[in-house]
């Protein structure tokens, strides 16, 4: 008996769309849609993820060549199945392709520092987290009560100098000592940075920890094995005071 053969469901016409729009180039286009509305659509598509990429990773853009750009922006869009329909988060899924699906061997060595810095800057900019300061009294002795870090300030480590790299600087080798940064979002809603030393940033990682200024101090005057611990305690202060008038540190 001779059976005829079965129509294509709903969805599968869908799958040929999608295929298609992702990867034109190899992808049979779906029967039935005028090439001109398909143009319409495929184009529509891709400049709407590669402009929001652009916007995204801004540095690095303007270090790979035009070519080279669109075709990292095809990739991805081949490669990755994005867990997320928010525009918003299309950065953070460009990451995961960069991390777990992406030919790394032809780009820039720094590449996915590079874009982990850029997209900080982007998942600050647009949190929702409520900004908290402490009213600040010069009198207070803050070593003595426990802070920690804002949820608008990330203290973070590369191993590349990320916040330095532009198309006058582009290293070729991670640097030999970690690049220590805290990027914060300021009350007036601007996304700046720190470049810490090991020192403050141990700071930071002691005061995240649970302890009060004062016992990371002690702590880090003995790490250090300093000869006169008041200089650190003194320079713990300052930078305790600093961080807090620039709303990086609040009141456990």
């Amino acid at each position: 008996m001779h059976t005829q053969p079965k129509a294509n469901t709903f969805k599968d016409v869908q799958y040929q769309f999608t295929g298609y729009l992702r990867d034109p180039e190899n992808n049979d286009k779906p029967a039935g849609i005028e090439q001109r509305r398909l143009n319409v659509y495929r184009d529509l598509f891709y400049n709407n993820i590669e402009g929001f990429i652009s916007s995204c990773f801004p540095v690095l853009k303007s270090l790979v060549p035009e070519e080279s750009w669109h075709a990292m922006v095809r990739d991805f869009m081949i490669k990755h199945k994005s867990k997320s329909p928010l525009f918003n988060e299309i950065a953070h899924e460009f990451l995961y392709y960069l991390d777990n699906e992406r030919n790394l061997r032809n780009d820039p060595v720094f590449i996915q520092a590079l874009c982990h810095y850029e997209w900080v800057e982007l998942a600050l900019s647009i949190s929702e987290a409520e900004p908290k300061t402490i009213s600040f009294d010069p009198e207070q002795d803050y070593l003595a009560i426990g802070l920690n870090t804002s949820t608008l300030a990330w203290p973070l480590s590369y191993t590349f100098p990320v916040h330095q790299i532009s198309t006058d600087f582009q290293p070729e080798q991670a640097s030999e000592n970690p690049v220590f940064l805290l990027v914060y979002r300021d009350p007036n809603d601007d996304v700046l940075f720190l470049e810490l030393n090991p020192v403050s940033a141990r700071l930071i990682d002691l005061l995240n920890e649970g302890q009060t200024g004062q016992q990371a101090a002690e702590q880090i005057a003995q790490e250090l094995q300093h000869p006169n611990p008041e200089v650190v305690y003194d320079g713990a202060k300052v930078l305790i005071h600093d961080w807090i008038q620039r709303s990086i540190l609040i009141s456990v």
